[in-house]
């Protein structure tokens, strides 16, 4: 007997239609590719920043979204907040939605997969994972975050995690501006991050980077070389679908 397919809500905290909009083809992608097996549904939040460039924004989007969807949050087996911060929002959800509904971040999923990715062992190249983000504030802010969530007390002795390089363009921008300059400016924070050869896995740090992995990946060629082969491109919104579908085949709901 063939399992009920399962509901994905994908949820675009901010207002912007045109980032949900890529969301769209990236999932249409994924579908052509049979990449994803669940019903994946976006959504927008209703008002608000049109780009989440801070705390202050993430906190903000979290409560007009919860407000907008408390009294529809039965109606899906999973929820991903497509926003690459450590976005309230996913605490919200996890506390109002059924135990057996799975609540994850683009953010949490992409350092859980990355970690997967890493080689065991301190001796070994290519070991660790970085972040290529929108704009300057979230250096800090992403960095402490996965500090947060590999509970260590300091970075700098941390052999996993090489550090957030930014474009200096925000998540609107990366649709908006000229595209040989969004090129540009992932291009050259591409390179920053994996310059020293010891970087594995390159995650795109913004919603907003759906379907910018080839200049990811001609930036890698561009610098390392033919050891451009070692380094996966991981795009968190792909990653968070793919650890949700996990959860709902391996963890189905108790009777």
């Amino acid at each position: 007997m063939r399992m009920t397919s399962k509901r994905i809500l994908l949820i675009n905290p901010n207002s912007s239609t045109s980032m949900t909009d890529g969301l769209s083809t990236l999932l249409k992608d994924m579908n052509r590719n049979g990449t994803t097996s669940s019903q994946i549904e976006t959504y927008t939040a209703p008002s608000g920043p049109s780009s989440i460039n801070n705390e202050d924004d993430a906190l903000e989007t979290a409560k007009i979204v919860l407000a907008d969807m408390e009294s529809r949050l039965s109606n899906y087996d999973a929820y991903l907040v497509a926003c690459y911060s450590v976005h309230p929002l996913v605490g919200m959800l996890r506390k109002k939605v059924a135990p057996h509904v799975h609540v994850t971040g683009i953010f949490e999923a992409s350092i859980s997969t990355s970690l997967s990715l890493l080689p065991l062992g301190s001796g070994s190249s290519y070991s660790r994972f970085g972040i290529v983000s929108t704009g300057t504030y979230w250096e800090k802010a992403l960095s402490e975050g996965v500090k947060d969530f590999l509970e260590v007390d300091d970075l700098k002795s941390c052999k996993r995690f090489k550090g957030v390089e930014t474009t200096g363009l925000n998540a609107g921008e990366l649709h908006t501006a000229p595209p040989e300059l969004v090129r540009r400016k992932m291009m050259e924070a591409t390179k920053r991050l994996v310059k020293d050869k010891d970087v594995r896995v390159v995650v795109l740090g913004c919603a907003g980077m759906a379907g910018l992995d080839a200049i990811v990946e001609e930036a890698l060629v561009e610098e390392l070389g033919e050891d451009a082969k070692y380094v996966h491109v991981l795009d968190g919104v792909k990653a968070g679908l793919g650890m949700l579908e996990s959860f709902l085949r391996a963890l189905p709901p108790k009777k």
